[in-house]
């Protein structure tokens, strides 16, 4: 498995939260000329349709109390991004924008609704020619994956310390990702901070590529550079 395309890819586009928005349409826009692979983020809409955005709720990037999966697509798109006029993009609208210019890294959000989810994703990417990989922090939605569709490459996100899991016993399974049994990813990508040469060479030897995130600057990725086979960054300095 060759994942060259996809050693540096840009963290929700390239953005600035100030002008350029994450996960906006100008964020990939700006990847994309770039030449930089592009991560964004996936969740559903209450009446069920894909938008791009990452947190679960508005509050940080749209100054909204909202959350995404409790609202109508209608009334998504009355939030802006940032201050902003740059409103949340839907995941049709992203693929009809990068058309196939850049690799995509969708992550998927952690969603109960999965298996409503997944299949519209799926049906969006039938349509789509360009490349593109699939990775999540929820085990079921990368199970989901290799049952219903095996030859899309999955990804395990994951980390020691996930901020969003509160069961010490979860987070310590999902952490050492002791589901990878079971779900057989492709790739790892995991924390920066936590990957050690041990770490790449027990994946590798499993026949695993390992990404990581979010890596800030180019003294961050000068550290850890050998021992990583994807960067997934922030700051455009750090790919100098």
């Amino acid at each position: 498995m060759n994942l060259d395309s996809y050693k540096f890819t840009a963290h929700r586009g390239l953005f600035n939260n100030k002008d350029i928005p994450e996960n906006s349409m100008k964020a990939f826009e700006a990847a994309m000329q770039k030449g930089f692979a592009i991560e964004l983020d996936v969740q559903m809409t209450k009446d069920g349709y894909l938008v791009v955005f990452h947190d679960k709720s508005l509050k940080r990037v749209c100054g909204l109390k909202d959350e995404i999966t409790m609202l109508t697509l209608n009334e998504v798109k009355q939030a802006r991004l940032c201050g902003t006029d740059s409103m949340i993009p839907t995941f049709e609208d992203v693929l009809m924008l990068v058309d196939g210019r850049v690799p995509l890294l969708i992550e998927v959000k952690e969603d109960d609704n999965y298996e409503e989810l997944m299949p519209k994703l799926i049906a969006s990417l039938e349509r789509y020619e360009g490349e593109y990989m699939i990775e999540s922090f929820d085990p079921r939605i990368v199970l989901w994956l290799k049952k219903n569709h095996p030859s899309i490459i999955r990804g395990q996100l994951s980390s020691r310390n996930i901020r969003e899991v509160k069961n010490r016993f979860l987070k310590f399974v999902l952490g050492n990702m002791f589901l990878n049994v079971i779900t057989k990813p492709h790739f790892i990508a995991y924390l920066y901070t936590e990957v050690t040469p041990k770490f790449y060479k027990r994946h590798h030897k499993k026949g695993r590529q390992v990404a990581v995130w979010t890596v800030k600057s180019k003294e961050e990725y000068e550290k850890i550079k050998d021992i990583i086979d994807i960067c997934i960054f922030e700051n455009e300095e750090t790919t100098k």
